[in-house]
């Protein structure tokens, strides 16, 4: 991994200078036709549902589209069905951060009755066949994040049926021209896809932002 991440720094500091040196904006570069992108919030586990609630009416009240919650066992269903009782219409989804395993499809089964945008890297962080079986057996998409670390895997993810959606971070991949190619490939296989950040500088995150704009 720190190999790819090295990549990643050379190959967006190519990206920046070719974007400079054209005088094109790097979303353009990228390929992108539009010059916005919405964003969400994200947020983890709290001391108590009620710091959790009064953050995400925070982010509704500053009109993100969207919010992700983390969710973890300990922290999970009691506090999804609060979340989702407090805000009936809001677009959301959790991140599991590979924190099941297939034994727990009953508790995804549950989760399908929340109506939730996606459910992002429920299971091990370098799984597809565990994966696919568990989207054969749930109605919610499912989201990897972790498991796609090059375009390989996500030939592999839409071959096997893995995922709905994918969750692109250019320093996972080695950078925006893995990115940009997974980002087509995805699109070709009908997988939408969006851009997660990874602690970035500013710099960093406006390679994603660039990236985001996308249309897939």
């Amino acid at each position: 991994r720190d190999a790819t991440f090295a990549r990643a720094a050379l190959d967006t500091a190519w990206w920046s200078l070719h974007s400079r040196l054209s005088g094109t904006p790097l979303h353009e570069a990228l390929g992108a036709t539009r010059s916005k992108v919405p964003v969400g919030a994200d947020f983890g586990a709290m001391d108590s549902l009620d710091d959790l609630i009064e953050s995400v009416a925070g982010a509704v009240n500053d009109r993100f589209p969207r919010v992700k919650l983390k969710f973890r066992p300990g922290w999970d269903l009691p506090m999804l069905e609060r979340v989702r009782r407090e805000f009936p219409e809001l677009t959301m989804h959790i991140d599991c951060n590979s924190g099941y395993t297939l034994d727990d499809r009953a508790l995804f089964t549950q989760v399908d009755e929340f109506d939730l945008a996606m459910i992002e890297q429920p299971l091990g962080h370098d799984d597809l066949l565990d994966h696919a079986e568990l989207q054969s057996a749930i109605k919610t998409p499912v989201c990897l994040d972790e498991s796609i670390t090059c375009l390989r895997h996500a030939r592999q993810a839409a071959t096997l049926g893995a995922c709905r959606f994918v969750n692109i971070k250019p320093g996972r991949v080695g950078g925006l021209t893995v990115a940009l190619a997974i980002h087509d490939l995805c699109r070709d296989a009908g997988i939408p896809c969006w851009v997660g950040g990874m602690l970035e500088s500013a710099t960093g995150a406006a390679h994603c932002v660039a990236l985001a704009m996308l249309d897939n």
